[in-house]
């Protein structure tokens, strides 16, 4: 867990300061100790986790995984790799739009 530490610090610290930052499925492992990664299940969502980690609009990219679109983003923030993605449903996504 020590090699973890850095990045259990900074998810802890997300936590406290950004208390609203919609909740996610998240996954770390020891064999790649500064690395994240951030499940969401909404396009707002990585929106919302972008605005706190202060990544630019251009570092988003929409693709498809498992034949769903998803909304994504890797950035390197407080020393952790982050990967924020969310595979999601178009029509939800536009309904809600509408």
């Amino acid at each position: 867990m020590a090699a973890q530490a850095a990045t259990l610090t900074c998810l802890a610290g997300l936590a406290v300061s950004h208390s609203n930052l919609p909740g996610a499925y998240i996954t770390l492992s020891r064999h790649v100790p500064n690395e994240v990664s951030v499940q969401l299940d909404s396009p707002s969502k990585v929106e919302a986790w972008r605005e706190v980690l202060n990544v630019s609009t251009d570092k988003v990219v929409v693709d498809v995984i498992g034949g769903q679109p998803s909304l994504e983003f890797d950035a390197t923030v407080y020393g952790v790799a982050f990967h924020v993605y969310a595979v999601y449903d178009s029509a939800a996504v536009e309904a809600v739009a509408a």
